[in-house]
C-alpha cells in the first residue's frame, strides 16, 4: 500500500506501533504534472514489495531538488538517505557544500540521476556563496529558489496573464491570449519590447513569476539548451536608495552593476554581461523604491525611464521584467521612445482555485473548494499566497479563516503552537509568552477569529515593529519594508530586543538579511497585518486621508490624458499606503462603526470597502450579516452613490466610489422576489413619443475603412418608451446566473438561441469574425498597414494577421477550428475577470442571445415588458430630438465618457460619467459597454441587407434570421472617437459577447408597442 506525503503526514500519528513506512522518494505519479515523497506501508499481512519504484514519467530537473523543510515535522528523509548514498528510491543526500553543489549540477543535467536532498542550512550556504563561474551563480539561483518556503515546485498553478496589446488594438488594450502561462519565459518570447512590467494585487504572484523565471533560465542553462544561455539578475528594488542618507541616488545602471558586483565579485562585470545582450533583469517591487515624497517617487521612475531607452539603444538584446502591485503603478514606464507593456496578472478563476486547493492538499481540497465555492470569501482568496495560507491552515486545524486578517491570525497561531510544542527554549521566556499565553495556545481556545496570545511581549512587539517601520516611511505600508538591524531592535523597544526579532524568525513572520544586516517582514501583507492590530486599537482615519476633488488634484486627469505616453493607462489616485493595512484592521477592531464612521471623512471609497468586507466576512459565522447597524450602512451607501455622481470629484475618485459601493450594494436598484427568483429592479427614463433624427450623411472611417452603414439621414415616429437608466451591471446579472438562467430553456425563445444554450455553434462567431477580417484584409491590405502603423494593431497582432494572410481558405478553417471550439457557457465571458466583474460595472462578454434571454426572465419575473431596444429606440435616446452627435452634445470629450481616448482601458461602474448623461439622465450611452439592440442589421451573406431607411415592418426586428448580425451601439471602452457617435451602426454575431460587449433594456409603455 502506497501513500503520498500529504496522506502519510495525516495518518503516521495514527498508525499500529508494528506498522512502518518506507520511504521510495520522489516520482511522479501517473496523471500528476508534480512530483511527490512516496511511501510504502510495511505491516503483517501486507505483501512486502522491495523493488524500487519507477515514476511515471521523467522527473523534471525541478522536482529533482529537494530541501527540507526546517518547519515541517518530524522529517522523514533523513531516515532513508545517509551523506553521499543513493538510495533505490532514487534520493541522494549530500554530506557538504561542495558534494550538494555536485549532486544538484548532476541531478539538473542527467535525466536519469537520483534525486537530491538537500537540508536548509546547505540550500542557504549554497544560494549565498560567492559563485566562481556562471555555473556555480546558476546552481546558487536554483538552491535559492528550490527553498520550501517557495513553492517553486511543479504544483505551482499557472496564472493567467493579459498581455498589453498597445494603444487601441482591435479588440482593445488588453488582449486575453488563446494559451495560458504559468511563467513568463514563453511570454517574453512572443513580446518583442525588451521590457514588460507584471501588475496584480497583492498575494497575487507577482514576486514568484519572478522566481520561477530565474530558476528555470538557470536550469535551462546548466543543461546547455536553447543556444547561448542567458544570465538573470533578480533584485528588489525597495533596495534601491543612497548607501547613506542625504546623499544623492546612484543611476540605475550604477546601482545595479554596484549590487551585482558586490554579490558575485569573481563574475564578469554587468556591463560586460549588458554589452553581450545576455541579460534578464528581474526587478522586483517597483513600487517599493524609496522615495521621501511623490515628487521625489516620480523623479527615481524617471530613472529608470531614462535608463530603459539607453539600454535598449546601446545594448539591445537584454530583457528587463518589473512587477509592481497594479493600483500602485501611478507612474508609468513607457516613454515616447520606448512602450514598456504591461502584464497583468489576473485573480485565479474557480476552476484555477480548485486546481491549487487539490495539488497543494490532495486529502482535504475537495472539502476546502465545497466550503468556499460561491460564497463571498471566495473572492478574498483568489491569489495563490492567500490559498497557500489557507491550506496549511486548514491542514494544521481543519478551520477554515473568513476573511485575509482571519487567515494571517491562523497562520501566526500555528507557527506558535509548533515552535512551543517542540520545547524551543526561546517560547519558554516568561517575558515573550506568559503562562497564560502558552495555556491559550494548549488548549486553542480563542475568543474570536483575530485573537492572538497578547500578555508576553512577542506578539505586541512584532506589531509595534510593523507599525514603526510604516510610520517612518513616507509611503507607510506601500512597501515591504527594511530597517536595519539596530534600527529594528529600537523599534521593537524591549530588554528582550534580540530574542523577539529571533522569535520572529523562528515563526517565519521575520527575515534577515546578512549581507546588509537588515530586518524585513517575510512577505508585505505580513507586515501591513501586524501593523493592523495596533490600528484596529487605536484607529488613525488620517492616515489614509487623501483628497478627492478635482480641483485639488495636479495633474489633473485632462492634464494626464494629454501627457501620457498614447500606450498607457490613467494611472490611478496616489495612495498614501495605509491603504491595505487599514483595511486589515476594520475587520479587526472592536468598534467596528466607529472604525468605519472614521474613515468616512478621510477616504470615503475606503470606507465603503470595509464596510462591504465586515458584510463579507459576517457575524458569528452568519454570511452577509453585517456588524454595522443597517443604517449606518444605508447612509453610506447613499454617500457613495453621491460622490460616484459628483461632478467636482476627480474622475477616478468617482469611479473609486461606485466600486465600493458596488461591493456594498446599490441603493438605485430595488431588489424584488419573483416566482422564479430573486432580481433587481433598474431605474428607467421615460423617453417621450416623437419624431426622431436617425442617421447622418457622411461617412465614418476606422482602420482605413469606410463605415457607411448610417449612412441617409432620415426622421423615424417613435413611440414613447422607458430606457434603463445604466446599462445592466454584474449585480443585475448575477441574480440571473443564481437563478439558472442558462440551465432554463424557457428564457432562450428561439431555436439558434437555445442551440447556443446548449454550446452548439458557441465558437462560429469568432471563427466567422477571423474569416471576415480574412477577407477583408486580402481585398484591403492597407487597412493592416495603416493599424499598425498608427499602433492601433499591436506587432504581435499584426504578425499572426500577416501568417493568417499566407494561408490558404483551408487552411485557415483548420487554424480557426482549433482556436475556438464550441463549447456550453453558464455565465458570461469575463465573468471572472478582475477587470470588469465588479457589481456596480456593467456586464460584459454576453452575447445577443444572452441579453435576450435576460431580458426574457426579468419581464416573466416582474410581470415587466422589459426587452432589448430597437436601434432606433436606442439611438433616440442618445441623440434626443436635437440630433447630437454624441449622447452629451456635439464635440467628442474624452472626460465625458469611457472610451480609449480615457485611457481606462475597462469599463467604469455605471454612471461615473455624470457630464455624459444625456439631458434626459440616461447614463453612459457613448461608450463605457457596446451594447446590443434587438434590430437586425444585415445576415454573413449580405451585410448591408437592412440599410436605412429604418422600417420595422420589413424583416429587421424578427428575433430568428439564418446568419444574422445584430445591430450594436455605443462603440464600449475601446471604441475609437470615430466609433462611438451616436449615430454609428456597429454590428455584432448574436452568438459571440466580446470583452465590450453589455447591454440595457427597454420597457414597452403603451399597448400594441412591439
Amino acid at each position: 500500500m502506497l501513500l503520498s506525503m500529504s496522506t502519510q503526514q495525516l495518518v503516521q500519528g495514527d498508525l499500529p506501533t508494528d506498522w512502518a513506512l518506507r520511504d521510495w522518494g520522489t516520482h511522479r505519479l501517473k496523471d500528476l504534472r508534480y512530483a511527490d515523497r512516496i511511501f510504502q506501508i510495511e505491516a503483517a499481512g501486507l505483501v512486502d514489495v522491495a523493488t524500487p519504484l519507477r515514476t511515471a514519467t521523467a522527473l523534471s530537473p525541478r522536482d529533482r531538488i529537494v530541501v527540507e523543510d526546517p518547519l515541517a515535522e518530524g522529517d522523514a528523509v533523513g531516515s532513508v538517505a545517509t551523506a553521499g548514498s543513493v538510495e533505490g528510491g532514487g534520493l541522494r543526500r549530500a554530506g557538504n557544500l561542495y558534494e550538494a553543489l555536485a549532486a544538484t549540477l548532476a541531478a539538473v543535467r542527467d535525466d536519469a540521476a537520483p534525486a537530491v536532498v538537500l537540508t536548509a542550512a546547505q540550500a542557504r550556504e549554497a544560494a549565498a556563496r560567492r559563485p566562481a563561474d556562471l555555473s556555480e551563480y546558476r546552481l546558487g539561483r536554483i538552491a535559492e529558489w528550490s527553498q520550501p518556503r517557495y513553492r517553486l515546485d511543479g504544483r505551482f498553478v499557472g496564472l493567467t496573464l493579459l498581455v498589453d496589446q498597445g494603444e487601441e488594438a482591435v479588440s482593445g488594450r488588453w488582449t486575453a491570449r488563446q494559451e495560458r502561462f504559468d511563467d513568463l519565459g514563453a511570454l517574453l518570447a512572443a513580446v518583442p519590447e525588451p521590457a514588460v512590467v507584471v501588475l496584480g494585487p497583492p498575494g497575487s504572484g507577482k514576486s514568484t513569476l519572478l522566481r520561477h523565471l530565474e530558476l528555470d533560465v538557470a536550469i535551462a542553462g546548466l543543461r546547455g539548451e536553447a543556444g547561448p544561455p542567458p544570465i538573470t539578475f533578480f533584485i528588489q528594488l525597495n533596495q534601491y536608495k543612497p548607501d547613506r542618507p542625504g546623499d544623492p541616488v546612484s543611476s540605475p545602471g550604477d546601482w545595479l552593476a554596484a549590487r551585482w558586483a558586490a554579490t558575485n565579485p569573481d563574475l564578469p562585470p554587468l556591463a560586460a554581461l549588458l554589452a553581450e545582450g545576455r541579460m534578464i533583469l528581474l526587478l522586483d517591487a517597483f513600487n517599493e523604491m524609496p522615495a521621501a515624497s511623490e515628487r521625489e517617487f516620480r523623479e527615481r521612475v524617471g530613472l529608470w525611464k531614462d535608463w530603459l531607452v539607453r539600454l535598449a539603444k546601446e545594448q539591445p538584446g537584454n530583457r528587463v521584467v518589473f512587477s509592481c502591485r497594479t493600483l500602485d503603478y501611478s507612474a508609468p514606464l513607457s516613454t515616447p521612445a520606448l512602450r514598456v507593456p504591461q502584464v497583468q496578472i489576473e485573480l485565479l478563476t474557480d476552476a484555477q482555485v480548485e486546481a491549487f486547493l487539490r495539488a497543494y492538499s490532495p486529502v482535504r481540497g475537495a472539502h476546502i473548494w465545497a466550503a468556499i465555492a460561491g460564497t463571498p470569501q471566495l473572492e478574498v482568496l483568489r491569489a495563490p499566497f492567500f490559498l497557500a495560507l489557507l491550506v496549511d491552515q486548514v491542514e494544521a486545524t481543519g478551520e477554515l479563516a473568513g476573511d485575509r486578517a482571519g487567515l494571517f491570525t491562523g497562520f501566526v497561531r500555528q507557527a506558535l503552537k509548533r515552535e512551543v510544542e517542540r520545547g524551543s527554549p526561546l517560547f519558554a521566556l516568561e517575558e515573550l509568552l506568559t503562562s497564560r499565553d502558552l495555556r491559550r495556545i494548549a488548549r486553542w481556545q480563542w475568543r474570536d477569529a483575530y485573537e492572538l496570545p497578547e500578555r508576553g511581549a512577542l506578539v505586541p512587539r512584532l506589531a509595534a515593529l510593523a507599525y514603526g517601520m510604516q510610520e517612518s516611511d513616507v509611503d507607510g505600508g506601500a512597501s515591504q519594508l527594511r530597517v536595519d538591524y539596530d534600527t529594528a531592535l529600537g523599534l521593537v523597544d524591549h530588554a528582550h530586543d534580540e530574542g523577539i526579532v529571533k522569535a520572529g524568525v523562528s515563526i517565519a513572520v521575520l527575515d534577515e538579511d546578512p549581507a546588509s544586516d537588515e530586518v524585513l517582514y517575510r512577505h508585505q501583507l505580513l507586515q501591513e497585518y501586524f501593523a493592523a492590530r495596533i490600528l484596529a486599537r487605536e484607529p488613525r482615519p488620517e492616515l489614509v486621508a487623501a483628497p478627492w476633488r478635482a480641483a485639488d488634484i495636479r495633474p489633473s486627469v485632462r492634464e494626464l490624458l494629454e501627457t501620457l505616453p498614447p500606450a498607457e493607462t490613467l494611472p490611478p489616485l496616489p495612495q498614501t499606503g495605509w491603504e491595505e493595512t487599514t483595511a486589515l484592521a476594520a475587520v479587526m477592531a472592536a468598534d467596528a462603526e466607529g472604525f468605519v464612521r472614521g474613515l468616512v471623512a478621510t477616504n470615503l471609497a475606503l470606507a465603503g470597502r470595509c464596510a462591504a468586507q465586515m458584510a463579507a466576512r459576517g457575524v458569528g459565522g452568519a454570511k452577509d450579516v453585517s456588524p454595522l447597524p443597517e443604517g449606518f450602512l444605508d447612509d453610506l451607501r447613499w454617500a457613495l452613490m453621491a460622490r460616484s455622481r459628483d461632478p467636482e470629484a476627480d474622475l477616478r475618485a468617482r469611479i473609486a466610489a461606485g466600486l465600493s459601493l458596488g461591493r456594498l450594494g446599490d441603493p438605485r436598484f430595488e431588489r424584488r422576489e419573483g416566482p422564479f427568483g430573486a432580481c433587481m429592479l433598474p431605474p428607467v427614463v421615460e423617453i417621450p413619443g416623437g419624431v426622431y433624427p436617425i442617421g447622418a450623411d457622411g461617412p465614418v472611417s476606422l482602420f482605413g475603412i469606410d463605415y457607411r452603414d448610417h449612412l441617409g439621414q432620415h426622421t423615424v415616429a417613435i413611440e414613447p418608451f422607458a430606457i434603463g437608466r445604466f446599462e445592466v451591471t454584474n449585480a443585475e446579472y448575477a441574480y440571473f446566473v443564481a437563478a439558472g438562467g442558462y440551465d432554463d430553456e424557457r428564457w432562450w425563445t428561439t431555436a439558434s438561441a437555445r442551440s447556443w444554450r446548449s454550446g452548439i455553434g458557441t465558437g462560429a462567431a469568432l471563427r466567422g469574425s477571423v474569416k471576415l477580417w480574412w477577407h477583408r484584409y486580402h481585398d484591403q491590405p492597407e487597412a493592416l498597414e495603416e493599424g499598425f502603423r498608427d499602433g492601433a494593431v499591436s506587432r504581435e497582432v499584426y504578425e499572426l494577421w500577416q501568417r493568417r494572410l499566407r494561408m490558404t481558405e483551408a487552411e485557415l478553417d483548420a487554424h480557426v477550428d482549433s482556436l475556438f471550439p464550441d463549447k456550453r457557457f453558464a455565465e458570461p465571458r469575463g465573468w471572472s475577470d478582475l477587470r470588469f466583474n465588479n457589481p456596480a460595472q456593467p456586464v460584459v462578454g454576453v452575447c445577443w442571445y444572452e441579453a435576450r434571454a435576460y431580458g426574457a426572465w426579468l419581464a416573466a419575473n416582474t410581470g415587466m415588458p422589459f426587452r432589448l431596444p430597437s436601434e432606433v429606440e436606442w439611438e433616440a435616446a442618445a441623440r434626443g430630438v436635437e440630433g447630437r452627435r454624441y449622447a452629451y452634445g456635439d464635440a467628442f470629450d474624452a472626460g465625458k465618457a469611457n472610451t480609449i481616448a480615457t485611457r481606462l482601458r475597462a469599463t467604469a461602474p455605471v454612471g461615473v460619467f455624470v457630464e455624459g448623461d444625456t439631458p434626459e439622465g440616461v447614463s453612459d450611452l457613448t461608450g463605457n459597454a457596446g451594447e446590443w439592440t434587438s434590430s437586425l442589421i444585415g445576415t454573413a451573406d449580405n451585410p448591408a441587407a437592412f440599410a436605412y431607411p429604418y422600417d420595422d415592418t420589413d424583416g429587421r426586428e424578427e428575433v430568428e434570421r439564418l446568419r444574422e448580425i445584430r445591430a450594436f451601439r455605443g462603440g464600449g471602452w475601446f471604441g475609437k472617437g470615430s466609433q462611438v457617435p451616436a449615430f454609428v451602426r456597429q454590428w455584432g454575431w448574436p452568438a459571440h459577447g466580446g470583452e465590450g460587449a453589455g447591454f440595457r433594456l427597454a420597457l414597452s409603455l403603451r399597448r400594441g408597442h412591439r
